[in-house]
């Protein structure tokens, strides 16, 4: 069975710190004009969705409520924000056993409920998690994506920002890699104005680039530490990426997505800038790297490929059966 796919509609499963948060970011730029929430608890999802609704006066006009399995399968996107948060003082890959048979249930209720459009996810490991999701479904890899280290390269252009005196929006910059420890920074492709970044920042503006690196990859748990949870920045991220697929922009974005080769790179989720638009991710970008660079990649990527393997040893993935695109 397959649903017919309203394109400007968006499903969240999830209405936790991320799940919520996304949804009324959603709401305020007027991304979608059907929001439909899921939640285990489904009176939580109500209940957001008639906060939400109350807001919408003040807002765009978009449609909010709560729903169920057969409702995200009409979306044109479902964002999968379900499962545990971090800990303080616990890394991305550890949530990985404790949120897989999440994404496993997510992804089997969907595809039996005949879902035909975009995957976006936002729970942690979201690399690995994109990936179990991935083979999880049997859907096509350019339509299940991970939000990546979009929300790194926005860490980073914002700390980049303050040390340079540049707006945020006009420096050009990626963190690639996975959304966790074993990011890099690409800098030989960063830039201000066209002009090498690392060039623009000889005056002693920049800190050591080993440092910035360091900040950007304690961002998320300082923030936990302090906070709990992080919850504006990367709900900023996923509907910036949801833009990109609702408006059909063609818009590069470091999504995660399925490597077929990049870099000598395949078989894994990584990080890399992806043009992105209504078909999910269209295609990868191969932005220079130097060779330290090319390292921390592969390096970044057997990180991620281990991680899988010790959870594919633990349990088994079932395929359910679906229909192709």
């Amino acid at each position: 069975m397959t649903r017919e796919t309203v394109p400007d509609s968006i499903a969240i499963i999830g209405c936790g710190h991320v799940g919520s948060t996304s949804a009324y970011a959603l709401m305020l730029r007027g991304v979608a004009r059907d929001l439909v929430l899921l939640d285990a608890n489904h009176a939580v999802a109500e209940a957001e969705a008639m906060d939400l609704q109350h807001a919408v006066p003040m807002g765009r006009p978009v449609r909010i409520r709560a729903g169920d399995y057969g409702d995200a399968a009409r979306a044109g996107i479902v964002i999968i924000a379900a499962g545990v948060g971090g800990k303080p003082g616990e890394s991305r890959l550890e949530l990985l056993e404790r949120n897989i048979d999440v994404v496993r249930e997510c992804m089997t209720a969907l595809s039996a409920e005949g879902f035909m459009g975009i995957v976006l996810m936002a729970t942690n490991p979201v690399d690995a998690l994109a990936q179990v999701a991935y083979e999880q479904s049997g859907f096509p890899a350019s339509r299940v994506i991970g939000s990546g280290t979009v929300l790194d390269s926005a860490r980073l252009r914002a700390m980049l920002g303050e040390d340079l005196g540049v707006e945020a929006r006009s420096i050009h910059a990626y963190v690639i890699g996975e959304h966790g420890d074993s990011e890099i920074i690409a800098w030989s492709s960063a830039s201000v104005a066209g002009v090498p970044l690392l060039q623009y920042a000889r005056d002693g503006q920049l800190a050591d680039p080993g440092a910035v690196l360091h900040r950007v990859r304690q961002a998320a748990p300082d923030i936990i530490r302090s906070k709990g949870f992080t919850s504006f920045a990367i709900a900023s991220c996923v509907t910036r990426i949801c833009e990109a697929i609702i408006r059909d922009e063609h818009s590069v974005l470091p999504v995660s997505t399925l490597l077929t080769g990049q870099y000598g790179i395949s078989g894994v989720y990584l990080s890399l800038p992806c043009v992105v638009g209504r078909a999910g991710v269209e295609r990868v970008i191969d932005i220079p790297l130097d060779v330290a660079e090319h390292a921390g990649l592969h390096q970044s990527a057997g990180v991620l490929q281990r991680a899988l393997q010790s959870v594919r040893h633990s349990s088994t993935v079932v395929r359910p059966q679906q229909k192709m695109t």
